[in-house]
C-alpha cells in the first residue's frame, strides 16, 4: 500500500540514565504522530530487527536495511545544559532502500539523525511535498568521544530549493549571530521554512516574509519528540491546505498536546488537537 506519509531516517536507540533504551529519532516520533492523526505511514530506516518489532510500530508499514546495528544515543544533563554523545551509527540509507511502490508517496519527510539521508532520495519523489528536519545534516561526533558538536550543513544548496518545506528548532541552530546567519541562509534558498521556538510558538517564513504564529497553553510533562510532531502535523496540514500559517497554528496545538504526556506512545489524535485549538481541554 503506498502511504499517505513516508518517513525516511533512522530509528534510534536512545539510552536511558538507569540503563536499557527507549526507541527514539525523528522517524519515529513524526510516523507515530501521523498515523495518530490519521495518516497510512510508512517508514524507509535502518535498525535491527528488535527496534522494528516493537509494539509501537505495529500499525506502521516499515522497510528496514538488514543491519544489526542501530543509530545510539546517550545524553548527559549537567547544570549547564546537555551533552550528547553517538555510541553507534547505522548505515546510511540509499535510494534502493525505498520500495518502489512508495514513490507516490504525497508526503516525505526526511528525518536524519546522523547523515543518514542524502539529496539522491529527492529523486525519488517529484509529486510529494517534501519536508525535511535537518537536525542530523546539523551535527558531527566524529571525535574520540562521540560527542555531538554542531558544524555547518554542507549539502544544504543541494537540498533546499528542491523541497517544500523546511522544520526546525532555534534549537538546532548555533547561538547569536552565526545562528541568525545560518537561518537567513536557509530562507534564502529554501521556499518555505517553519522555525519552532518552544513556548513561544514558531514562526513561518515565506516570500520574504515571516510571521509568528503563537503556541496554545500546555502542562509540560516531556518535551521529547515535541519537533517532529510538530514537523508531521505541520506537513499534513500543509498539504491538506495549502496555508502555511493554518498548518503552523494546526502542528503548535499538536506539539501542545505532545508535551502532556511521556514519550511517544502519548501522541494526541485529531480529536485531541482540534479541541485544543477551540480552547478546550
Amino acid at each position: 500500500m503506498t502511504p499517505d506519509y513516508l518517513a525516511i531516517g533512522h530509528i534510534t536507540k536512545d539510552v536511558l540514565p538507569g540503563g536499557g533504551f527507549a526507541p527514539g529519532g525523528t522517524v519515529t516520533f513524526a510516523a507515530r504522530a501521523a498515523r495518530k492523526l490519521g495518516a497510512e505511514v510508512a517508514i524507509v530506516t535502518a535498525a535491527p530487527p528488535d527496534l522494528l518489532q516493537l509494539p509501537l510500530f505495529h500499525d506502521i508499514q516499515i522497510y528496514s536495511l538488514p543491519t544489526e546495528t542501530a543509530t545510539i544515543f546517550e545524553n548527559i544533563y549537567r547544570p549547564e545544559g546537555r551533552i550528547q554523545y553517538v555510541r553507534a551509527v547505522a548505515p546510511p540509507i540509499p535510494t534502493e532502500a525505498v520500495p518502489r511502490e512508495w514513490y507516490a508517496s504525497p508526503i516525505v519527510h526526511l528525518g536524519p539523525v546522523a547523515q543518514e539521508c542524502t539529496p539522491e532520495l529527492l529523486d525519488l519523489f517529484p509529486g510529494a511535498l517534501i519536508g525535511v528536519t535537518p537536525q542530523g545534516f546539523l551535527r558531527d561526533w566524529s571525535g574520540p568521544s562521540g560527542q555531538v558538536r554542531p558544524i555547518a550543513w554542507v549539502g544544504a544548496a543541494a537540498i533546499l530549493p528542491r523541497i517544500s518545506a523546511l522544520i526546525l528548532s532555534e534549537e538546532d541552530l548555533p547561538p547569536g549571530e552565526k545562528g541568525r546567519k545560518m537561518l537567513q541562509e536557509f530562507v534564502r534558498r529554501c521556499p518555505l521554512v517553519a522555525c519552532t521556538q518552544g513556548k513561544n510558538g514558531c514562526v513561518i517564513y515565506q516570500h520574504g516574509q515571516n510571521q509568528h504564529v503563537p503556541a496554545y497553553s500546555a502542562h509540560e510533562l516531556d518535551p521529547t519528540g515535541a519537533g517532529d510532531v510538530f514537523a508531521a502535523a505541520f506537513l499534513l496540514q500543509l498539504r491538506a491546505s495549502a496555508d502555511p500559517i493554518a498548518a503552523a497554528c494546526f502542528a503548535n496545538a499538536a506539539a501542545a498536546c505532545s508535551i502532556e504526556k511521556p514519550g511517544a506512545t502519548g501522541l494526541p489524535d485529531l480529536l485531541e488537537v482540534t479541541k485544543r485549538m477551540q480552547g478546550l481541554k
